[in-house]
């Protein structure tokens, strides 16, 4: 397995309730929002382009339809919350976590990703495409129907993942251990290119034969 370099958080972290101003004069000056504990804030619909995070637990907060794109965190971590429908696209991750947390339909494409971990969620729908992963880890976590096309991937382990009907088009999955996971009806290209050095269970691979046309008895 991959090892991640975890979240560093100093001892102890500003407790912050609700925290939309804070958020908002941060993103408006562009400055550095760092080493607060936000809990229960809940936005929809607001502009946060290029928003820098560093240092900051979330919990319990509710962003619905928000604009996160080009954003940078650093640090970060996501507990309880639902992101659903936001746009993070062209945004840089690394050493974050997301547990128990709701991502459907939020948009991360174009982003460098590394030292993730992704624990208990649901991403059902979630868009990854072209994005760089790097040193992922992606546990006990939906993401139906979710799209990582195109994607540039090292070290991304998948344990116990729902990736039902998501799309790895031309995301080469060498050295990915799938045999965990439900990869029912994948999309992927006509030759099944993307499969290559990909580690799969008896059960899967008899699903995935049946791609060739092949009759297993």
């Amino acid at each position: 397995m991959t090892k991640l370099i975890e979240p560093w958080m100093p001892p102890v972290l500003e407790k912050v309730t609700g925290g939309y101003g804070i958020l908002r004069e941060c993103c408006d000056n562009e400055e550095r929002l760092e080493e607060k504990h936000i809990t229960k804030l809940e936005v929809q619909g607001e502009v946060f382009n290029a928003a820098c995070v560093s240092k900051v637990k979330f919990e319990n907060c509710l962003f619905l339809d928000c604009s996160f794109k080009k954003g940078e965190f650093t640090d970060v971590i996501f507990q309880s919350c639902n992101f659903s429908n936001c746009d993070f696209s062209d945004s840089y991750f690394n050493r974050c976590q997301f547990t128990g947390s709701k991502g459907m339909g939020a948009k991360f494409c174009g982003s460098s990703i590394q030292n993730l971990a992704v624990r208990d969620c649901n991403f059902n729908y979630a868009n990854f495409d072209s994005s760089k992963l790097e040193k992922i880890l992606v546990e006990d976590t939906e993401l139906r129907g979710a799209n990582l096309s195109q994607c540039k991937c090292k070290g991304v382990d998948w344990n116990r993942v729902r990736l039902q009907e998501a799309s790895f088009f031309k995301t080469p999955l060498q050295k990915m251990d799938f045999r965990t996971c439900d990869i029912t009806a994948l999309s992927i290209s006509d030759d099944c290119s993307e499969l290559k050095g990909a580690v799969v269970d008896l059960y899967q691979a008899a699903e995935l034969a049946k791609r060739f046309g092949l009759v297993i008895k």
